[in-house]
């Protein structure tokens, strides 16, 4: 049931690909190692490499499909604290750029990143790094054919920002003793995969008729706990933040 549930979103975005799209070539490029120096991008916002840089960063990868930018990089951090990953929250506070995003998810670990790239239960990952690449988009974009399959763009889409994704219910972390400075956007969901925003015209409305028509799935006593747990400390940020 919790794969069910990691696999909605990829299954809504397949929806609405090109007929062409569905039967392209895939798959998983390795783009950093354990102990490696990380290639960093020039288009990326100052401070991602220190971000990367940490010692407790393992495999980076990029799921890539064909007629896609396939822009968006993902990091993976062994940590074994929360201690480590209000290190990392620093580091990405410190990073230069409008948005930053915490993901809180509910599992334990990640199992799917996106087209392909799925890892192997019990990789025990605490903590991934997701990022784009706003100019690889625009290249993309003004390359692509419009419209794209049934997607009608009205702008380029916008990229990942710089986001790191916490499963909660990894024994490393602690929810309640996470320190995430003002600045930071926190909300509940997974590894972000392939746009933030598709800026496409019936974008919003295929929001809204997802949110309406999404499945019930009925997650173990464990999972359930933590997802409300997660829903709760969003809400008092948010509140947090209104109050301010």
């Amino acid at each position: 049931m919790l794969r069910l549930a990691l696999r909605l979103s990829l299954i809504a975005l397949i929806g609405i690909l090109p007929r062409a799209q569905v039967f392209g070539r895939g798959g998983t490029m390795i783009v950093a190692s354990k102990g490696e120096p990380v290639q960093v991008s020039v288009n990326w916002p100052e401070g991602v490499e220190a971000l990367l840089d940490d010692a407790t960063r393992t495999t980076g990868w990029n799921s890539f499909f064909s007629e896609w930018p396939n822009d968006v990089n993902q990091y993976g951090f062994e940590v074994t604290s929360t201690d480590d990953v209000n290190r990392l929250i620093e580091k990405l506070a410190d990073v230069q750029c409008e948005l930053r995003v915490i993901r809180l998810s509910y599992l334990k670990e990640p199992v799917s990143l996106g087209w392909v790239t799925n890892l192997p239960e019990g990789n025990n990952t605490a903590v991934i790094f997701s990022i784009g690449d706003q100019a690889r988009i625009d290249q993309w974009y003004q390359r692509v054919r419009k419209p794209f399959g049934v997607m009608e763009f009205l702008a380029a889409p916008v990229a990942v920002p710089p986001t790191l994704t916490i499963f909660v219910q990894n024994e490393a972390i602690d929810l309640d003793a996470l320190k995430i400075p003002d600045g930071i956007t926190v909300e509940g969901g997974y590894v972000p995969t392939v746009f933030h925003r598709f800026n496409t015209k019936h974008e919003r409305d295929q929001e809204e008729a997802r949110a309406k028509a999404q499945p019930s799935v009925e997650l173990d006593s464990a999972s359930q706990e933590v997802l409300e747990r997660v829903e709760a400390f969003v809400n008092r940020r948010t509140k947090s933040d209104q109050t301010e």
